[in-house]
Parts: structure tokens; sequence; C-alpha cells
């Protein structure tokens, strides 16, 4: 009980809103049966082979992508807590009709129509944290947001997995009533929050609201730009975790491989519970952009694991853990990052074009990544991923010298 009460000690004394949002995605989370299953669902029940699966993962990232930018502009010019709510009730509600109908291509056309709903309340939900939140607190909120989301998940995937054969109907009816749950307790225990004049204590020098487009925004941070390109190339590469990596645990194990990444995916969430508060803690006065080119290295090198597994689950075991502790550290740094360098009064459009231009190029990338794991082996193409990895490393190297040039003030403290 001690161990418990220092591990989390750190998320004492936070808005109370903030743990309602917390609570909200822990219950989001315990009944996402589905997105982890993606790729295999394609693969496995619709027979569709690689290429075509990163096609339609492409297709769906187009679509959604200028929905979410619209969802930022929305964030930004209303109420955050009405956005969210009426979003996720229209796109969870989608969940419930694909539980009632056979699995087949339209099943995966209401998963898109219902992400794009999602998508577009993403941008609200992540201004809203820091519309609740000083800026020395942000770290601390996000932190607790992603380690509620991974509590939620320990057994998520493990359970789909172990329905994913004879009982995906039943995952989605879970996955949505978990939803709806989440979006209840939003609508009933957050209060309405309205921008507040901002003092010192609250926001720094580079936050404070402009008035203008976002155009005007962008370029007074130009630096930012540099940001779109690696966020889009570090994209690229966690989304193998998803796309990649389930298919190679098919081919390795045949007839086991949902259920085998349904194991990592649960490793994944438990190295996250576990790790979280300590690498918050632990990192909690060094500057964002280190802690996210740490991340970005553990990450590429955990995925370099999965070169050498062959039939050999151990080897996959050990990757995953090494690759979720630079998810940890990604996590707990990226948004905090750009909401200390962004107007207040365009967090929901900065987040929501830095978002859509990382997952753009990342989904883009997934349809070169199914185009050469039809022609290579998975082998090779893990390979090529670490070889990128390494680019990554580079460029976040350039952009910490720039970064601090362009913050100095962020770096004093």
């Amino acid at each position: 009980m001690r161990f418990l009460k220092n591990h989390f000690s750190m998320y004492a004394h936070l808005p109370k809103e903030i743990y309602v949002l917390a609570f909200g995605k822990l219950m989001t989370s315990m009944g996402a049966l589905i997105w982890p299953m993606l790729t295999l669902i394609m693969s496995e029940k619709l027979n569709l082979n690689g290429q075509t699966i990163g096609m339609y993962m492409m297709m769906f990232s187009m679509f959604m992508g200028p929905f979410y930018l619209l969802g930022g502009k929305l964030a930004d010019k209303y109420n955050k807590k009405h956005i969210i709510v009426t979003f996720d009730l229209i796109g969870n509600s989608l969940y419930f009709v694909c539980a009632a109908l056979p699995i087949s291509m339209t099943t995966l056309y209401l998963l898109a129509i219902a992400s794009v709903f999602q998508s577009m309340e993403q941008p609200a939900y992540d201004a809203l944290i820091a519309d609740l939140t000083t800026y020395k607190e942000r770290e601390r909120a996000y932190s607790l947001n992603y380690l509620a989301m991974n509590l939620g998940l320990v057994m998520a995937p493990m359970l789909g997995g172990m329905l994913f054969n004879n009982y995906l109907n039943l995952s989605f009816f879970i996955n949505g009533l978990a939803d709806i749950s989440s979006t209840l307790l939003l609508l009933f225990f957050i209060k309405n929050v309205k921008n507040t004049i901002s003092d010192s204590k609250t926001v720094n020098e580079y936050e404070k609201g402009e008035a203008g487009s976002i155009f005007k925004v962008f370029s007074k941070r130009k630096l930012f730009f540099l940001l779109f390109i690696i966020s889009g190339i570090a994209a690229m590469i966690y989304n193998q975790f998803n796309f990649l990596m389930p298919l190679h645990m098919e081919e390795a194990f045949r007839g086991s491989g949902a259920f085998k990444f349904g194991i990592l995916a649960s490793i994944n969430t438990v190295v996250v519970v576990i790790g979280t508060p300590m690498v918050t803690k632990k990192f909690s006065g060094v500057t964002d952009v280190r802690i996210m080119y740490f991340g970005q290295l553990l990450e590429s090198v955990g995925l370099a694991f999965f070169i050498f597994v062959n039939r050999y689950f151990v080897i996959a075991v050990v990757g995953i853990i090494i690759f979720t502790t630079g998810e940890i550290f990604g996590s707990i740094s990226k948004t905090p990052y750009l909401t200390k360098r962004i107007p207040e009064t365009h967090r929901g459009r900065v987040l929501s074009i830095t978002n859509s231009c990382a997952g753009l190029i990342g989904i883009l990338s997934n349809y070169v990544i199914g185009i050469l794991i039809d022609y290579y082996t998975f082998h090779t193409v893990w390979i090529i991923i670490a070889a990128i990895g390494v680019v990554v490393m580079i460029l976040y190297s350039i952009y910490l010298i720039l970064d601090k040039k362009a913050y100095p003030g962020l770096y004093l403290e």
C-alpha cells in the first residue's frame, strides 16, 4: 500500500476535473477491444493482403485529416465539453451498429465514420486538459491521462484476442458500451470551461493569447515545420506497433498470432502503468525535447529486436518492453512541449494540425510498408524501420539546438 501511495503521489493536487477526465479515459480504454485488432480484422476476417490493408489505412487517415483539423478550429471557437460529448455520442453509437451486423466491408466503413467523429473531439480533449492546468502542472496532467488510458488497456487487448475468432461482434458491443459510459461521466461531472485572463503563474511568456489567424501563429514559429517532419517520421515508426507487428506475429506464430499480439499489447500497457509515474517523476526537470529524444531512441531500439523474431516469442517480449519505455517518454512530453510554445487562443488548431501532419505521414508510410511486406521478408522490413529510426535521432539532435535558440526562456527554469 505504501508503494502504491508513493508511486502515484506525484499526481496529487491537480484540478479535480483532471481526475474525472482520467477516470473517463480509464473506462474508455477498458473497452477498447477493436482498434488494437483492426489490422487483423482486415487480414483474417476480410482476407485483405498487406498492400490493400496499407491502402485502406492511408485512405482512412486522408479521410479523417480534414475533420481532425475542423475539430481543432471548433475547439478554439466553441465550448470544448459540448464538442467532446456530441461527437463522442455520435461516433460511439456506430459501434452498436457494427455489433448487430455480420463482419464485412460495411463494418470497416462504419468504423471509418466512427473514427471521424472521435478524431474531431480529440483536439478539444487535449486543449481542455491544458485549459484546466497551469503550465507547471501540465506534464503531470497529461501523464495521468496517458496512465489512465493504458491502465484500462491492461486486459483489453488480451480479451480482444480471445474474442477475435468467434465473438468479434461482442467486442464491438463492449467497446461501444465503455465509450458511452465515459462520455456520460464527462457530461455530468465536468463543468463548462471558459478561457480566463491568464497570468505568469498559469502560462509562460510563449503561450499568452494572440490575435490573428493560425497562419500568423505559424509564421512566428517556423521551427514547427521541422517538428512536423520529425513527428511524421516518428509516427511512421510508432505505427508499426499496430500495423507491422500483428502481421509479423500472425506469420511467425500461425494460428495464435492474434493471441500473441494481444499478449504483447497487454505487456505494453502493464509497462506503461508501472513506468509512467516513475519516468514522469524522475525526468520532471528535463527539457521536453530531450525527453522526446530519449523516447524515440528507445522506441527504435525496441522495434529493432523484431528483426530477430522468428519463432522465439521471448525476443518479441524484450523488444516490446524497451519500445514501451520509449513510448512513455514520448507520450509525457510531446503535448506539453507544444502547449508551452503556442498561444492559448490557438491550442486546438495547432494541436490538430501537428497531430494531423504526423498522422498523415505515418499512415501514408503504412501503404509503402504494406507493399514492402508483400515483396520482402519481415526481417528485411524491420531493418528498414530501424534505419529510419537512426535518421529521426539525427533530426532530433538538430532540433534540440534550434529549439533552445527559439525558446530560451523555457531553458532557464
